[in-house]
């Protein structure tokens, strides 16, 4: 049975933290076994106590494992060190909000199985069309667009949503994911460039999406989108 590896780096989430793991486990007909990778990044409220619950419970075809950060060092340095250990055929990031449902870990999967990809992100663009009136604010779907278009311009292919939590990767491309040296959200512009100037099969799927909006504390600044829009550019030519 392969392995497909759900890395939720965290940080002061108890309000979500249980629901977002309740319905990791609660996924059916998933044939795969689920290796859940919990990085506490320094939280000081009750997230720890929750996942402690989870380590002591035997759940078929479901390990769990877990580490607490010496210090604050953002969701995309957990993200690195851990992709290094996981023992995973497939990965996916995750999440500790509900903007996206780990049901849908399924219809990313068909997509890399059936199309033989090396990657696949989801995609909001489709359903920002569909569903026009739900993003998290304006600003956010501005700066997701230009990086997005910036992206597809230095990639020499289309990328629709290139801040998207939900990547999914096969076991191969660990060595590229742990490669940049960026340790905050420009390294999803980084990996994103690095892994299609490889040429490496990318594809794209649409899901369900419930976007929080900032009073529920959406921490990407405007200072970001900048960051990674630079990032992207000196990434193709680097």
């Amino acid at each position: 049975m392969k392995t497909f590896s759900i890395v939720i780096p965290f940080l002061n989430e108890e309000k979500t933290l249980n629901k977002i793991l309740e319905k990791i486990l609660n996924i059916t007909d998933f044939n795969y076994k689920k290796e859940i990778i919990l990085v506490n990044d320094w939280s000081t409220d009750k997230g720890e106590e929750i996942v402690l619950k989870y380590l002591d419970k035997n759940i078929e075809n479901c390990t769990f494992h877990y580490i607490k950060n010496s210090n604050n060092k953002w969701k995309w340095f957990s993200l690195k060190e851990w992709f290094k250990k996981a023992t995973w055929d497939y990965i996916i990031i995750q999440d500790w909000d509900l903007e996206y449902d780990p049901n849908d870990y399924k219809k990313l999967i068909t997509k890399l199985e059936n199309e033989n990809l090396d990657f696949v992100y989801w995609s909001r663009n489709r359903w920002f069309i569909e569903n026009w009136f739900k993003y998290s604010y304006l600003t956010f779907l501005f700066w997701w667009i230009i990086v997005s278009f910036f992206t597809s311009i230095f990639a020499l292919k289309i990328v629709t949503d290139e801040p998207t939590c939900y990547k999914l990767f096969r076991n191969h491309l660990k060595e590229y994911l742990i490669l940049p040296i960026e340790n905050w959200f420009e390294w999803e512009s980084a990996i994103t460039i690095l892994l299609l100037k490889k040429w490496f099969k990318y594809g794209e799927s649409w899901i369900k999406y419930f976007p929080r909006k900032m009073t529920e504390w959406k921490k990407i600044k405007w200072t970001d989108w900048v960051k990674a829009i630079k990032t992207i550019v000196m990434r193709r030519f680097k």
